[in-house]
């Protein structure tokens, strides 16, 4: 006969409530008190319980808040595109199976939010300014559906945008619009973006700002926007790689005879 773990029969037991929905992903689980009543057994053994599931991928913890079932990775796309939906400023996100369409259930959680100081060393290097330049930065919360799909800090010099209508991503006349439409709101026309992707672990901040547990993985974005040569705005943005997976399109030109 085999004996199996008082924690781990109670970590199988709601492996399969799990599994049959009764708990769903993002739903919390019972508190180590709860489970320890519901299963008769000690508050150690329940919290090994819930360690063990946290172990396997199940759950995860949230700072202050208790354990919940975690997101099972999702087949959504998020097309990072050179089309007009990129160009307008919008996020395309998608279902599996299906073309990417516009993210009708996108949104920017409240206003963002915008500072004046120096750029770094990094960042004046990818806006080519000196170092210590004064520069604006932003910083964006995207949600999709509710839930976190992006954020994003970029910077943009003062030299640029200081002093015109547009000088806030937040602000006047083209208040949440996309870099492309505030810049050419002031005559400066984008002319290319390049963008450098790099899979790593959430830092902690942005696991508290995405809603995701700590070392989850996402794919961190460098992008930089150009008027020919020249730099109009740079940005880091980072998507939860348990609920996107990228997309890139790329516009094939003919060759010229």
């Amino acid at each position: 006969m085999v004996v199996v773990a008082a924690y781990r029969a109670i970590a199988d037991d709601l492996r399969r409530r799990i599994e049959a929905g009764e708990f769903a992903p993002g739903d919390p689980l019972p508190s180590r008190a709860e489970l320890a009543r519901d299963y008769g057994v000690g508050s150690n053994v329940a919290a090994s319980a819930v360690r063990v599931l946290v172990a396997d991928g199940l759950a995860r913890g949230r700072a202050g808040r208790g354990v919940f079932v975690r997101e099972r990775p999702s087949s959504r796309t998020m097309a990072r595109s050179w089309t007009q939906e990129r160009l307008q400023g919008r996020l395309a996100v998608t279902g599996g199976g299906r073309g990417l369409t516009d993210d009708d259930g996108r949104s920017v959680r409240g206003t963002p939010r915008s500072t004046t100081g120096e750029a770094p060393e990094e960042i004046a290097r990818r806006l080519d300014v000196p170092a210590a330049e004064p520069v604006i930065r932003s910083e964006y919360l995207i949600t999709r559906d509710g839930r976190p799909a992006m954020f994003c800090v970029s910077w943009e010099p003062l030299g640029i945008t200081g002093g015109t209508p547009v000088s806030l991503p937040g602000a006047g006349p083209m208040a949440g619009s996309s870099v492309v439409a505030r810049m050419s709101y002031i005559g400066l026309r984008i002319t290319r973006s390049t963008e450098t992707v790099t899979a790593r672990t959430a830092t902690r901040a942005e696991a508290e700002v995405l809603d995701l547990a700590p070392g989850a993985p996402v794919a961190a974005i460098e992008r930089t926007y150009y008027a020919g040569e020249r730099p109009l705005e740079t940005a880091d943005l980072v998507v939860p790689g348990e609920r996107f997976r990228l997309a890139y399109e790329i516009p094939a030109e003919p060759a010229e005879s």
